[in-house]
């Protein structure tokens, strides 16, 4: 009788590390993504501020653009809930809620299919 039950007990557990490291590589790999786009907007300098006065400022539609390329041309570990780009005078800042599947759990009954993990990236202008 103790045998079964510490059999299920140990596979519920397994389940559990499973989608714990799916959900963790997927974040892993988002932050790797966002803070690739996040450094690459961040060198959208407006280039007619620095001719006017010498002002070093970043780009905001040109930075908007940078991270909706990276985001789009990418093959995420989810499916995209939402993207934000914060554009200060010298940093971006990219959000993103990214809904992953799990993998074992999702054939509990009353637990969800997804989880949804949050990112942020930022990058500062220097010099």
């Amino acid at each position: 009788m103790l045998v079964p039950t510490l059999a299920l007990v140990a596979v519920a557990l397994c389940g559990i590390a499973v989608d714990l490291v799916a959900v963790h590589a997927a974040q892993r790999r988002t932050q790797t993504l966002l803070a690739s786009a996040a450094d690459d907007a961040a060198a959208m300098i407006d280039t007619r501020r620095i001719q006017l006065d010498g002002a070093t400022v970043v780009d905001a539609a040109a930075a908007r653009r940078v991270v909706s390329a990276h985001v789009g041309a990418a093959r995420l570990p989810g499916r995209l809930r939402r993207l934000d780009v914060e554009v200060r005078r010298d940093s971006v800042e990219v959000r993103a809620d990214l809904a992953v599947g799990r993998i074992v759990l999702r054939a509990l009954p009353g637990s969800s299919a997804e989880t949804t993990v949050t990112v942020r990236a930022r990058a500062v202008v220097t010099g």
